[in-house]
């Protein structure tokens, strides 16, 4: 195999949100359900790269300053020291030093910290910010203005629906196609230091079980590129020392993150195996 040149890989700490489980996957609900809200720090060769953005900073240690009533619906969890600029700083970072965004999809749990990289170049799926700013009303409350003005700032490069895009040209970031929850949602492909692969689905799946059963959640704008997007992420965990990380499921997070905060190796982790036992 070539050089591999992602050299850390970050799983920051996460604002949480509670919700009802339905909220996560049809044919579900009535139990509710605290999820993270997570943000990738990976570094390459090439520099520093922010896969999502967490929530507002504006918002840490009082959602409600930065969410309004969304705060309380979402009963949202934001301590103070999980502001993504304080991270990164504690990394021995500066926010500057982040070079490129990639962004899985315009919802507000995933823009929140778009304010702080208006240098960044960025990436995202073709029509994800033509439909942030004129959403059916299916989503329309997923949506922050705040967060499409900063994004404004950002150059942006929009990748096809279909086309899953190597971002350095070496195998070791590859941005994927799952677009179906929203016009242009994408998750990233990683090859870890010691060559195994790690799939960050961000919204493409919600839980173990939207894999398992190829189901999605009720807030999809596209239904059936939804499916298509699980069918693909479900043909992706049969690759060899592949591993499945859904950003919100919380057994993921638990799991996957178990030795800390950075990520050294997918291979050797749980095994994402989508079968119908594993369904919730």
């Amino acid at each position: 195999m070539g050089i591999n040149t992602i050299r850390r890989v970050w799983a920051l700490d996460a604002p949480s949100l509670t919700v009802d489980c339905g909220i996560l996957l049809l044919g579900t609900g009535g139990i509710d359900e605290t999820i993270p809200s997570p943000a990738f720090l990976i570094e390459h060769d090439e520099g520093l790269l922010l896969f999502d953005t967490g929530l507002a900073s504006d918002g840490a240690g009082d959602p409600a300053a930065a969410y309004g009533e969304m705060a309380s619906a979402f009963r949202i969890e934001f301590p103070e020291a999980y502001r993504l600029d304080r991270q990164i700083e504690s990394l021995g970072y500066k926010t500057i030093d982040v070079k490129r965004i990639v962004l899985s999809h315009m919802h507000f749990d995933h823009t929140g910290g778009l304010d702080l990289f208006p240098h960044a170049q960025g990436f995202i799926g073709a029509g994800e910010l033509r439909y942030a700013r004129t959403p059916s009303n299916l989503d329309a409350a997923f949506f922050r203005e705040a967060d499409i003005t900063a994004a404004a700032r950002i150059d942006w490069s929009e990748v096809p629906a279909g086309y899953d895009h190597d971002l350095f040209g070496d195998g070791s970031v590859v941005l994927l196609s799952l677009h179906g929850h929203t016009p242009g949602t994408i998750g990233l492909k990683l090859r870890l230091p010691d060559d195994s692969t790690l799939i960050l689905t961000s919204d493409a799946a919600h839980k173990k079980a939207s894999i398992a059963q190829t189901t999605g959640m009720p807030f999809d704008v596209d239904r059936l590129n939804k499916v298509s997007s699980l069918q693909k992420i479900k043909l992706l965990t049969t690759q060899p020392g592949t591993t499945v990380w859904i950003s919100h499921d919380p057994e993921d997070w638990a799991q996957l993150r178990a030795s800390g905060m950075e990520i050294t190796s997918a291979d050797g982790l749980r095994p994402h195996n989508p079968t119908p036992e594993l369904a919730r």
